[in-house]
């Protein structure tokens, strides 16, 4: 990728989280006073407890947890199954159109720009005192941690070989830190998720909403396309990144105040709760 292309894209990301943040101020209450951009060490305890409620959530798990969770089993399963004709199929299908969505979907997955962006925001949230978007990179960021922490110790466990390996989509050896055989779950993927569901929910805008998702699915069909993984590694890191994003948003301290423009609704979230999103 060029300079030129990274600019461009870096962009694109920009001015989707700051139309974020302006989003949300034109809904603000105009009673709010919560203006206070919050402390490092607020930020760092916020995450410190958002962690601590992401694991233990399981041991809270009802019925209809119990129920999403064994529908995404049921999916991953089923792509499973599907992997060796799906790789067959984008492997006969390559084109120049699909090569630049290819492109797009590989940047948009790419923890080192999700990262620079996020942080970037975090800090210039800081420096310029704007706590909305002070609060959504941190979100953006507790997302991306949890989420990462998350695909790599499934990565490393699992061991699995990666398509262009060209040892069969059934092939698992545990404990492995070696590119070619971490594919089961995809980080792209995961990050890709974990952008949009975090974005899409602070936003709560449709079109914003399927614009996110459409990125997350072209980074979902650009590691399919480059033969990095298969179908059900993909399903699953599209599953962590969208219940850890609903999680990080909701477990948020500031989550109950009206700095985030989420309108009231409730969620099904696969991690112990059904989130009630009564931000605005």
């Amino acid at each position: 990728m060029s300079i030129k292309t990274f600019y461009h894209h870096y962009l694109i990301l920009v001015l989707i989280l700051i139309t974020a943040n302006t989003y949300c101020q034109n809904l603000e209450s105009e009673n709010d006073t919560t203006t206070q951009v919050p402390f490092f060490t607020q930020d760092f305890l916020s995450g410190y407890r958002a962690g601590v409620k992401l694991v233990s959530a399981p041991f809270s798990f009802d019925e209809e947890d119990w129920l999403i969770t064994g529908s995404v089993m049921t999916a991953i399963t089923i792509a499973y199954l599907l992997d060796k004709d799906d790789r067959s199929f984008w492997q006969k299908n390559h084109s120049t159109t699909l090569d630049r969505t290819a492109d797009v979907g590989k940047f948009y997955g790419e923890i080192t720009n999700a990262a620079l962006i996020s942080g970037s925001l975090y800090l210039g949230g800081k420096i310029i005192g704007n706590k909305n978007i002070g609060v959504t990179s941190r979100i953006l960021l507790e997302g991306l941690f949890f989420t990462g922490l998350t695909t790599t110790l499934i990565k490393t466990i699992a061991g699995r070989s990666r398509p262009y390996a060209e040892e069969g989509y059934n092939r698992f050896k545990l404990f492995q830190t070696e590119t070619a055989h971490t594919s089961f779950p995809s980080g792209h993927v995961t990050v890709a998720f974990t952008l949009s569901t975090i974005l899409s929910s602070i936003i709560n805008n449709d079109y914003a909403t399927i614009g996110l998702y459409a990125l997350a699915a072209s980074t979902v069909m650009q590691r399919l396309y480059s033969d990095n993984h298969w179908l059900s590694d993909t399903v699953l890191s599209a599953s962590i990144g969208y219940f850890i994003g609903k999680a990080v948003v909701k477990f948020d301290d500031n989550s109950n105040e009206n700095d985030l423009c989420v309108n009231a609704y409730y969620i099904p979230t696969g991690v112990g709760v059904s989130f009630l999103y009564s931000l605005h």
